[in-house]
């Protein structure tokens, strides 16, 4: 039981409780919207309705559907009165029977929301002092929210000011994941004032993923993630336009959901889908804005903004997805919950920054930041000459994404030191004490050592850098060799566990 429809004659709430019944329920939630006395300081008589019915069943039964889809297990009903409402009576019923509360719960709240933005209905409101007024109940909101008291202090900002907000009103920007980094950016995109928001999820919330993924509740366990996401974020500024949409981004419907958007924040945590959305972003022209945590440190990067920052293909040369996910993917991993919190509003900073049409460091940079240490590093980054995107360079297919004909060398395994000759130096990054396979090696503690300095120890002997999963000591290497120094490797994704 899943339907909308339309009344004339006053609604019988007893009745409609019945058709929702069934075994399987464990909660009913209900939504009744009464016709009051009174609306902002004038004395309501009574309400008259009017309702386009083909146009407004149509799109009320599609609301009530993609509350059932977002909610599984929901059954939804709701009925909306038209023509002529006394004080006192119903003017919209929505219940929601589901096997938990939670679900019920936000099935409800979802589908009177959609109510009110999408179903084309209009109230004449008759006073008691005589006279009456049309509304379009599409437009109601809070009156006592206003936009430029939303935004009073962030427009006060020197370097912002209101022309900066107006760019942010009309930009409609793509959350792909709405996990700890999705969460944290998708917020503070939203209460900063972006036109739109689209947040694309597939998941549900899990009991684990609480500590760090802070639109959900102990609640919403085994609700939709990008639904649960909406509402949240829907309540936390009523100015943004915000869809929620429960689903994987995926090559058959990547450039449907990327085409026309102001740019894309990369929140998920598999290689596949940072290639997919990096390539097809490039194709279109908008730019991505791609973070990353593993453990206690993370990464920001800002592609398509500055050709000379080089791309994702660049950072990786010679590595296809399946090598990199096999070692890089960290679904499930360990992680630090504020880290990730922390650089999900780093990434929501360099996604307003660009926006507004302020500088963007990690456009020609990757940033690193780590929160065991409390260290950071922006390395540059450029165009590599032998990339496929970037530099020109022969390509093979693999697996959808590009990669580079012949390997660019930047990676070496432990086992292929001994044979290429030369005494060896590692740059342990980390200052935590490496495995033993590494003790017949000149080890260099470079934890925290300035730029120049590593730069000098490196330029003495062939040097193998090495972190503990690969991110920071590949970015390294490379900044290492684009400054004149070829003999520098990084560590192989494939020796990380």
């Amino acid at each position: 039981m899943t339907a909308f429809e339309l009344s004339a004659a006053p609604i019988d709430s007893a009745s409609l409780r019945a058709r929702l019944a069934r075994p399987g329920a464990g909660a009913l939630t209900v939504f009744e919207g009464w016709v009051r006395n009174e609306h902002r300081g004038r004395a309501v008589r009574r309400l008259e309705y009017e309702v386009f019915p083909e146009m407004a069943q149509t799109e009320g039964q599609a609301i009530v559907e993609e509350a059932a889809v977002r909610f599984p297990g929901c059954a939804v009903l709701c009925v909306h009165r038209s023509g002529v409402a006394e004080v006192g009576e119903l003017a919209v019923w929505i219940g929601a029977a589901a096997g938990h509360r939670a679900a019920a719960f936000a099935a409800c709240r979802s589908v009177i929301e959609e109510l009110k933005r999408r179903l084309p209905v209009w109230k004449k409101e008759h006073f008691v002092e005589g006279g009456s007024e049309w509304v379009d109940c599409t437009q109601e909101h809070n009156p006592a929210v206003r936009r430029d008291e939303y935004h009073a202090r962030q427009t006060r900002l020197p370097e912002f000011g209101p022309e900066a907000q107006v760019r942010l009103a009309a930009a409609n920007v793509l959350v792909v994941g709405a996990g700890g980094l999705g969460c944290a950016a998708a917020d503070a995109l939203v209460a900063a004032g972006v036109g739109r928001l689209t947040v694309i999820d597939p998941g549900l919330v899990e009991v684990s993923n609480l500590p760090r993924q802070s639109l959900y509740s102990a609640e919403d366990v085994g609700l939709a993630k990008a639904a649960t996401a909406e509402a949240r974020l829907r309540a936390r500024n009523p100015f943004v336009a915000i869809e929620g949409v429960v689903g994987a981004l995926q090559e058959s419907n990547a450039r449907a959901r990327i085409a026309g958007r102001t740019l894309v924040l990369d929140c998920t945590d598999q290689f596949a889908v940072r290639f997919l959305l990096h390539d097809v972003g490039r194709e279109l022209g908008v730019p991505l804005v791609q973070a990353a945590v593993i453990g206690w440190e993370g990464t920001v990067n800002t592609f398509g903004l500055a050709p000379e920052g080089g791309c994702l293909h660049c950072l990786w040369p010679g590595r296809s997805v399946g090598e990199l996910a096999a070692v890089g993917d960290c679904q499930g991993g360990a992680v630090f919950g504020p880290a990730v919190n922390a650089l999900g509003l780093v990434q929501a900073t360099e996604a307003i920054r660009l926006i507004a049409g302020l500088s963007v460091a990690s456009a020609t940079q990757t940033l690193f930041v780590s929160w065991l240490d409390y260290t950071t590093l922006a390395v540059s980054r450029s165009a590599q000459p032998g990339c496929p995107v970037c530099g020109g360079g022969a390509c093979v297919p693999d697996g959808g994404v590009l990669r580079p004909a012949d390997r660019a060398g930047l990676f070496l395994a432990t086992a292929e030191l001994e044979g290429c000759g030369g005494e060896w130096q590692v740059l342990n990054l980390e200052g935590a004490p490496l495995s033993a396979e590494f003790a017949r090696h000149a080890v260099v503690d470079a934890a925290g050592m300035p730029w120049a300095e590593l730069r000098a120890v490196a330029s003495r002997r062939p040097t193998l850098v090495v972190c503990a999963h690969g991110v920071r000591s590949a970015a390294v290497a490379r900044e290492l060799r684009a400054e004149g120094l070829a003999a520098v490797w990084a560590l192989a994704p494939e020796n990380f566990p």
